[in-house]
């Protein structure tokens, strides 16, 4: 027996097959180009989408290893918060509008605007801001009223890629945690606040637990992949939670650290979180783990930021490693607000973008490229120390994604926020904590955190180095008056 787990990110799509004591099996992966037409716009094509899941999927049903351990079941990791249109059979009527687009403010401040981001925080969770998907779907019914009219459902990937592999559009409770009508305190749609803000009850999928079964395959499904008819299709989780369960961060004290092309992290919760943490542009989804709910923090500026400027000047990740190893101690000589695009709590101001100081002609490519490391790291620390003046207590930190193989930066991160870091054994916790999901849906595992005690182990650990991380107060007070 085995377990598929498929990471739906926002660049690219994972596939992770896995023997149920966690040995990887196969594995495959496939970039989805995204599109910038205007400033601020930020479209996926879900028919590119589509088509590189069937190949990724294709690829590790195919792989020799999995052939020889059979799945059971399936589930899924999923970038959250991008909607986009769907028509009744399925097809797409529109392309996908990411998370850091920036269209929709007008929209989101009327839906806002109904309730003091006080209530909404207590009823929701959090403030629906431009990416929110209510607002989403109302953006597509005031830009494009045709597109509107011929919607069934406003979809997220997991809903999406579960219509087609079951004939089932179901979101897990975290991703419907996104939506401004979804109720916390009911774990389902708010007949009033679907009335209050317009939306058309018909655009919302089914809401289902995370890690729960929806259903096998259909025939035509199995047999295009050659996957066993009795698979399972298990709800998965909110892309950041996922890869939470896949790093083994899923209780009170731990935070899972995605440094992808988002620098965003989660913390466990209780229900009954502070009021206050909405005036620090946090949101609060319903999480797989013990708690029930997880605090994320959310930045789209991390390794996107850091990539364009590696790209900018042709530097090798070798060259970086390098020549961060050749660095001192304390900052650079440069210094950086890394606020590429806008936090998504943020409404989007002309001329918005990053912003460099320091740069003189003796600035090499590392002093650029370090200088933004510093400013993302120092960044991260002070939400976590906001957390800290609410009564949110941090212990340790689990880092994931690809910014967690720059060991000079996890250090630095360990130092500026005082507390270790760990990275685990397992190169893609995203998919790895889907496939825990569809084994705990499947009835493989008693539980989460039972199935994570079994099978996470961590391969680094980093300690802080608090007289390193003092040498970055005057940078974190520089960041934090902006």
């Amino acid at each position: 027996m085995s377990l598929i787990g498929i990471d739906l990110g926002t660049s690219a799509i994972k596939v992770g097959a896995y023997a149920v004591d966690g040995t990887p099996l196969a594995d495959a992966h496939e970039g989805v180009p995204s599109y910038h037409p205007e400033p601020g716009h930020y479209e996926v094509d879900v028919e590119e989408s589509r088509a590189a899941f069937r190949s990724v999927l294709g690829a590790v049903a195919a792989d020799p290893n999995l052939r020889a351990d059979p799945p059971i079941a399936i589930s899924f990791s999923s970038s959250g918060r991008e909607v986009f249109p769907v028509a009744e059979d399925g097809t797409p009527l529109g392309r996908c509008l990411m998370t850091p687009d920036t269209r929709g403010d007008d929209v989101a401040a009327e839906t806002a605007g109904r309730r003091s981001p006080e209530e909404w925080f207590r009823l929701a969770g959090h403030v629906p801001r431009r990416m929110d998907p209510v607002n989403r779907a109302l953006w597509w019914r005031r830009t494009d009223p045709s597109v509107a009219t011929r919607t069934r459902w406003f979809m997220n990937w997991h809903e999406y890629y579960s219509l087609l592999l079951t004939g089932r559009p179901v979101v897990d409770w975290s991703d419907a945690g996104t939506w401004a009508t979804y109720d916390v305190a009911t774990a389902a749609w708010s007949d009033e606040r679907i009335a209050e803000t317009g939306i058309d009850p018909r655009w919302l999928p089914e809401i289902q637990p995370n890690g729960a079964p929806i259903g096998r395959l259909l025939p035509g499904i199995a047999a295009e992949y050659g996957l066993p008819p009795d698979v399972v299709v298990v709800t998965g989780a909110y892309d950041n939670f996922a890869a939470s369960v896949g790093a083994a961060a899923i209780d009170r004290g731990m935070i899972s650290l995605t440094c992808g092309t988002w620098h965003s992290f989660n913390i466990p919760v209780d229900p009954g979180w502070p009021v206050d943490l909405v005036h620090d542009g946090l949101n609060v989804y319903p999480h797989p783990g013990p708690t029930g709910f997880a605090a994320m923090v959310t930045n789209p500026n991390g390794m996107s930021v850091v990539d364009w400027a590696r790209s900018l000047f042709h530097l090798s990740i070798p060259e970086l490693e390098a020549g961060l190893a050749a660095t001192g101690p304390g900052p650079g000589h440069v210094f950086a607000d890394a606020a590429f695009t806008p936090l998504p709590h943020v409404a989007a101001r002309p001329g918005f973008g990053g912003t460099f100081a320091g740069v003189t002609l003796a600035a090499t490519a590392i002093d650029i490229v370090r200088a933004l490391l510093e400013a993302i790291a120092c960044d991260f620390s002070i939400s976590v120390d906001r957390l800290r003046s609410r009564g949110i207590e941090s212990r340790l930190i689990r880092a994931t994604g690809g910014g967690s193989h720059n060991s000079w930066w996890l250090q630095l991160m360990a130092d500026v926020s005082r507390l270790p870091i760990e990275v685990v054994a397992e190169e893609e916790p995203g998919a790895f904590g889907a496939a825990i999901l569809a084994g705990v849906g499947a009835g493989l595992y008693e539980s989460v955190s039972a199935a994570v005690a079994r099978l996470v182990k961590v391969s680094r650990r980093f300690e802080p180095d608090r007289r390193r991380g003092e040498l970055y107060a005057d940078m974190r007070r520089r960041l934090v008056a902006g």
